[in-house]
């Protein structure tokens, strides 16, 4: 564990990790996947999605609809509540055909964005998924052309800290022309956060029986530490076993509510 390389990955995206483990999520998931739902891809490699009712009891879970929790978020069409994942940004949409030179052209950030509009009329933006994490917010349906442009709205003093964060970052990749953004400070690698949710597929993997289940606090140290550390110390070695420990009550945690709290400190 401790040999492997650091994981960089947004804190959106780690919180989607956490919720697609949560049992009663899944349970959810499979009340309500087989629901049509309007989806199409367009030119600009831009995914659209047109909700036709609301779906609340995603929003329970912090969703705005429900994604299929066997993707990661770099494939699924995962939106947080703007109210969950206060980095937020509200932006207007408006065509050069219209005369607008403000903003930046959708085109300009080169990341492929996925667009999920709502019954009740609001538009949802997100760009990213994995490296990083920006969701915009509009009410502005228009069509989504290489030349729509994207103007950024400022409002409000609740959260403003965390949008203009992500502010940065959208100017960033808006900047770079290749769809990556510079490196904002941030926690580069989530140790603790791994350790706890590999501690939970440990001891979750299914003996093929229902409702029985593998994985002991020894099984989850060899994930972490390696078969032949834990074969030597493991009778020995008391920090081991609380370091499992640790991790599984982690894993536990985060996956049943945690990853709303990781939501809330999130800008990108």
């Amino acid at each position: 564990m401790g040999e492997q390389a650091k994981i960089i990955m947004s804190d959106a995206a780690w919180a989607w990790e956490g919720l697609r483990r949560n049992p009663e999520y899944n349970i959810a998931w499979n009340r309500h996947r087989f629901e049509p739902m309007e989806v199409a891809d367009t030119n600009l490699g831009l995914r659209h999605i047109r909700l036709n009712k609301p779906y609340l009891e995603a929003e329970t879970y912090g969703l705005i609809a429900f994604a299929d929790p066997e993707l990661p978020a770099s494939e699924a069409p995962v939106f947080w509540r703007p109210n969950l994942l206060i980095g937020t940004v509200k932006v207007h949409l408006d065509t050069a055909k219209n005369g607008s030179v403000d903003g930046f052209s959708l085109a300009s950030l080169k990341c492929c964005p996925t667009v999920l509009d709502t019954a009740d009329g609001v538009r949802h933006i997100r760009l990213g998924g994995h490296r990083f994490w920006i969701q915009l917010i509009t009410t502005d349906l228009i069509e989504m052309r290489d030349d729509t442009r994207v103007v950024i709205t400022l409002s409000g003093t609740s959260g403003a800290e965390r949008r203009l964060k992500t502010i940065e970052h959208l100017l960033s990749l808006h900047h770079s022309g290749d769809g990556e953004t510079f490196d904002i400070k941030r926690v580069p690698s989530r140790d603790k956060l791994l350790e706890g949710l590999l501690a939970w597929d440990v001891q979750h993997i299914q003996s093929g029986r229902e409702n029985e289940y593998l994985g002991s606090l020894r099984d989850i140290a060899i994930a972490i530490f390696g078969e032949r550390r834990i074969a030597q110390e493991w009778a020995s070695n008391r920090s081991l076993k609380n370091h499992a420990v640790r991790a599984r009550d982690r894993g536990r945690a985060f996956v049943t509510c945690g990853y709303r709290d990781l939501l809330q400190r999130a800008s990108f």
